[in-house]
């Protein structure tokens, strides 16, 4: 809210004016604030008081930080890429694994700034003090993840995503789907032939909502799930209502599209209407809050994020559903979605072979 003297008072208040369009924030007072994940690439913070914030994996790129109290904040895996830090107090700050490529830190204290493995703004990686892995879970093996995935199974992005976000090391290995995944060498990995399966050492998982459970567990931070009992329902609700309803819905159509399987005009009136069922619970939901666990990035934005975006291409526009526009929006301003989007040519060379992928996936 916002007090009746206009000063801004929550992280909720920024939130919605700066999707608004404003930018300019100096001067704000928000101790210990939760901005985690956020996207706030140009805002202008200059002389706020944001000691103790959690802006870790915020991005910051370009933002104003001028004089602002800093102190003791959480900025691990921020990205401040060009961001002014001019004067900022970022003593006892964690800026670990954090992108202060070409940010300006001129005069900034940085008195026990813990830096390990930030790339500075010379583009030089600081020497590693403390691994993130090791600071946020009990599990310090050295083992690197190994996920197999293909670029188009919407399952398997939606893992690629999570372990973006979280921003641990792992391997991709890569199936074409066109009859790879009944090789003997991989039905050794997952005797089901599909995508994805994340191999982590000696221990194996299958199904992708048990992946990102898993991937919750090793690397707790930052958090894809939240721990207040109603978001985290609403969280799993969309976990689930994307794979148990939406998905199903959909598969008519994408047979259609594809030519697989030609609808006429009535049946297709219908799976579109079985999917607006869905889609306006999830329009429902995301009323008022930018993502669908609150004001942060979640699992359940993850696994619905992956599908719906993707419709209007298979012939289901969406303006009938403003939330959920804007919200695909918000999701292809992050990198983990621009990373993992699949190219015009794989999409093309998935179609040689739509039975498999979609028997996959």
């Amino acid at each position: 809210m916002t007090g009746l003297d206009g000063e801004l008072r929550t992280t909720q208040e920024l939130l919605k004016r700066y999707a608004a369009g404003e930018r300019e924030f100096e001067q704000v007072r928000l101790s210990g604030a939760d901005l985690h994940n956020t996207i706030l690439h140009g805002i202008d913070l200059s002389e706020a008081i944001l000691n103790q914030a959690n802006l870790s994996r915020a991005d910051l790129r370009g933002a104003d930080l001028s004089w602002v109290d800093l102190s003791g904040a959480d900025l691990r895996g921020a990205d401040l890429r060009g961001a002014i830090l001019t004067r900022a107090d970022l003593s006892g700050a964690n800026l670990s694994h954090a992108n202060l490529l070409r940010a300006d830190l001129s005069l900034a204290n940085l008195e026990e700034a813990n830096l390990s493995e930030a790339i500075l703004p010379d583009g030089t990686i600081q020497g590693m003090i403390t691994p993130l892995e090791e600071e946020d879970s009990e599990d310090t093996s050295s083992t690197v993840l190994r996920l197999y995935y293909n670029p188009v199974s919407w399952n398997a992005r939606r893992v690629w995503i999570a372990l973006l976000e979280k921003g641990i090391s792992f391997e991709l290995v890569r199936l074409n789907l066109d009859g790879d995944q009944r090789s003997p060498q991989f039905l050794e990995v997952n005797p089901f032939g599909q995508v994805p399966v994340l191999v982590d050492g000696e221990f194996r998982v299958l199904e992708s909502l048990a992946i990102l459970d898993y991937v919750e567990a090793i690397a707790p931070y930052p958090p894809l799930l939240p721990r207040e009992p109603k978001a985290l329902a609403t969280v799993r609700m969309i976990e689930m209502l994307t794979v148990n309803e939406l998905l199903p819905r959909l598969m008519p159509l994408m047979r259609h599209e594809f030519g697989e399987t030609r609808l006429d005009s009535s049946a297709l009136m219908g799976v579109h209407e079985s999917l607006d069922e869905v889609l306006r619970v999830f329009e429902e939901t995301l009323q008022g809050r930018p993502y669908f666990g609150g004001i942060a990035l979640s699992m359940a934005d993850i696994v619905a994020g992956t599908v719906i975006p993707w419709l209007p291409r298979l012939g289901h526009l969406l303006p009938k559903f403003p939330q959920l526009q804007g919200w695909c929006d918000l999701l292809h301003q992050r990198q983990t979605w621009t990373q993992t989007e699949p190219t015009e040519g794989e999409l093309a060379a998935a179609e040689s072979h739509l039975r498999q992928l979609l028997a996959a996936t």
